[in-house]
């Protein structure tokens, strides 16, 4: 069992498959769980259909990050908004939480949008109370700032940005 950060390259993140949908529907339990991971539009009861209606597969790249034994450690997904790489739903597999792979699946994440995208900032919306995820963004560097005028829920959850320091060839 991976204790601690799990950092090596022993861990992988790509886009996910069907099969991770599959799997990760079993995570939630009930509609908090839902809703606090996708929100309150996404349904709840749902079906293999209505999920991945709701998590917006064709809009949004979707990733899993993967231990060495191939177990799906984590789920995430990433588009842009106002300028900004944006992450969404991030989840991490009830049985590997506590470990950091949320850490390692957000700056994996980030890495691989740097590859092929140029944002200088990068941001994610959390519900006031979801302490470990607000704990685990803010130990990455995210920062609570002015929330969105566009977005809903200001009264419900913090907007976090953060900024990237390239170094100068």
């Amino acid at each position: 069992m991976v204790r601690d950060a799990p950092g090596g390259d022993d861990w992988t993140l790509e886009p996910a498959t069907d099969r991770d949908i599959d799997e990760i529907m079993g995570w939630f339990p009930d509609a908090d769980a839902v809703d606090i991971w996708g929100g309150p539009v996404f349904r709840f009861p749902f079906s293999a259909q209505s999920f991945r209606k709701d998590l917006y597969l064709d809009k949004m790249a979707s990733w899993a990050l993967r231990r060495a034994d191939t177990a799906l450690a984590a789920f995430g997904q990433s588009y842009e908004r106002a300028g900004r790489g944006h992450l969404a739903r991030l989840v991490v597999n009830p049985e590997m939480r506590g470990q950091g792979a949320g850490k390692l699946l957000i700056q994996r994440i980030i890495a691989a949008l740097e590859a092929s995208n140029d944002y200088d900032e990068y941001s994610l919306f959390v519900y006031r109370h979801n302490e470990p995820a607000y704990r685990c963004y803010r130990s990455l560097g995210f920062g609570v700032v002015d929330y969105p005028e566009d977005a809903a829920m200001p009264d419900k959850c913090f907007f976090l940005t953060k900024k990237i320091t390239r170094r100068k060839p």
